[in-house]
């Protein structure tokens, strides 16, 4: 026979700390908030290449 030490840690063991749906949904909005964040990031970086090739802007000097 186990012992109550060994009922308990399969008790606790069987116990979710959030349910899966709150899980999921937490999943959800940080993919929607990365997937906006990159394609904010990737629209800008082609507005300046196209500014560059077109020579609306000029090369930026750093420094």
């Amino acid at each position: 026979m186990p012992s109550n030490w060994v009922l308990v840690e399969r008790e606790r063991e069987s116990e979710m700390a959030m349910p899966w749906g709150t899980t999921l949904w937490m999943v959800k909005m940080v993919w929607i908030a990365l997937s906006g964040w990159v394609s904010s990031c990737l629209t800008v970086a082609d507005e300046v290449a196209s500014s560059l090739r077109t020579g609306d802007i000029g090369p930026f000097h750093v420094g």
